[in-house]
């Protein structure tokens, strides 16, 4: 009969508690108060600068854009100042807890869309700075979004400041929760839109049922075939993107024999990307037409495009988009990424911190113009975002706890939890730095918002509004 191995002596505490206590361990080096400071470094770079910088890599004559979509609004601006907010970010308290951050993660980079399985999912969206680094960048990014909001309401400084603590105690709560999985059912886990309409349909005084379901419609309806309506029309030699410059320029590569090259050969790039499932579906398609799109606030100026591919039938059209990567913005802080195509960079970060993402992402390279990175996506998959402006600060706080959960899932699908979890504790002194910490960042940011309207004022730099 063989020997019973020995009981040991002590019992190990499990791994998750070590890792909690390392976590808490890490409040000497970096006090969880300390997170509610911010005040600008006499070396603080000017912020219209930082975009200056940006747009010397831009298409310039979309960079008056830009500026003229920055210039709406203290939180249009910010949507732009990914660029301004990570130096800034990287001259406060850092914990060095690194997990997969989305580099961008404000209020209107949360979303609804259709996972490969049709149903409706809420999640991040946006990915163009995306980058491992330290946690709280991105929550910090998150809360000073929501205080942003909360003030252009017309919320009261003491909503706004709940609003901004209300997402941090939830990221707090549900990071504590997802420590305590196995990594397999975090990995699973992810947020049904059913789910959340089952909950306001719970809640019989809850106002915001009505306005959420619309939003879950619309987004249904964009579909491929709905864009087909809105972007395209038939001509004598098929469906065609329709003209609406500046935003959509078509490309007619029929007669630009070098654009035509390129686009096949950043194509064919593409391809070698997606699984052989995925290629055989795009197989099925043929190219239409290709125009040039301009997208979003902070990424206008970038090249962006939209290709219209068709089916054998007139209702199975596919429209994907090009967008180009650049380098993430916080890089020069938190390191270079470990893929050297930037749309590659993209692409995979979007599969970790997504819990379901678009079947059809890939990057490509233009080998033959200008030789930028490229990653695509669909242009439109019942893709739907809330409406900030109709929502009063009560409302953008229950939104900002929605965004709070769904970052910490985000972040625990490539950190580590336990030790973030350890690090903010069951208490409310985390929570109530970070929205310390966006009160400030929320009056640096109007600070920002006004040097930009200053240099417009100068002449410093050239706007073109309502567009």
């Amino acid at each position: 009969m063989a020997d019973r191995p020995e009981a040991p002596t002590e019992v190990e505490a499990p791994a998750t508690d070590q890792k909690m206590a390392d976590g808490k361990a890490l409040r000497s080096e970096v006090p969880r108060v300390s997170h509610s400071e911010w005040s600008p470094p006499a070396d603080r770079p000017d912020p219209v600068a930082i975009l200056e910088e940006q747009a010397a890599q831009r298409l310039p004559d979309l960079v008056p854009i830009r500026y003229g979509r920055m210039l709406v609004s203290p939180g249009t601006f910010y949507r732009g100042g990914a660029g301004i907010m990570a130096w800034d970010l990287a001259h406060t308290p850092t914990t060095n807890l690194r997990v997969q951050c989305c580099g961008d993660a404000h209020l209107l980079n949360f979303g609804m869309y259709a996972a490969p399985d049709r149903r409706m999912v809420f999640d991040l969206n946006d990915f163009d700075e995306t980058l491992p680094a330290s946690f709280e960048w991105d929550l910090k990014r998150l809360v000073a979004s929501i205080t942003i909001a909360a003030r252009e309401s017309g919320g009261k400084p003491k909503q706004a400041r709940a609003a901004a603590q209300a997402a941090a105690a939830t990221y707090q709560s549900r990071i504590a929760e997802l420590a305590q999985m196995p990594f397999l059912q975090v990995w699973y886990e992810r947020t049904d839109m059913t789910n959340i309409l089952t909950a306001l349909e719970q809640s019989s005084k809850d106002k915001s049922l009505k306005q959420t379901r619309k939003v879950v419609e619309k987004a249904e309806g964009k579909t491929n075939l709905g864009a087909l309506a809105r972007y395209a029309e038939k001509t004598d030699q098929g469906f065609k993107i329709k003209s609406d410059p500046p935003v959509v320029d078509p490309i007619p590569l029929e007669h630009a024999a070098q654009l035509k090259e390129l686009v096949d050969t950043a194509f064919a790039t593409y391809l070698e990307t997606l699984t052989p499932d995925r290629r055989i579906v795009i197989s099925r398609y043929h190219r239409a037409d290709f125009a040039r799109k301009v997208v979003g606030v902070g990424s206008v100026g970038t090249r962006a495009f939209m290709m219209l591919l068709m089916g054998d039938r007139e209702d199975d059209p596919l429209f994907l988009q090009f967008k180009e990567a650049q380098d993430s913005v916080l890089e020069p802080y938190a390191g270079k990424s470990e893929y050297r195509h930037q749309g590659e960079r993209v692409v995979q970060g979007q599969r970790i911190m997504q819990s379901a993402s678009d079947p059809f992402l890939g990057w490509a390279t233009d080998a033959i113009g200008a030789k930028k990175d490229y990653y695509l996506r669909q242009l439109r998959d019942m893709k739907g975002s809330i409406n900030l402006a109709k929502m009063d600060a009560v409302r953008i706080a229950r939104y900002g706890a929605l965004c709070g959960a769904v970052l910490a899932h985000a972040h625990a699908r490539s950190g580590d939890a336990a030790q973030v979890a350890g690090y903010i504790g069951p208490g409310p002194v985390f929570a109530e730095a970070l929205a310390d910490f966006g009160d400030a960042y929320a009056d640096q940011n109007e600070l920002d918002f006004k040097a930009l309207q200053d240099a417009q004022k100068s002449g410093r730099v050239e706007v073109v509004s309502g567009i």
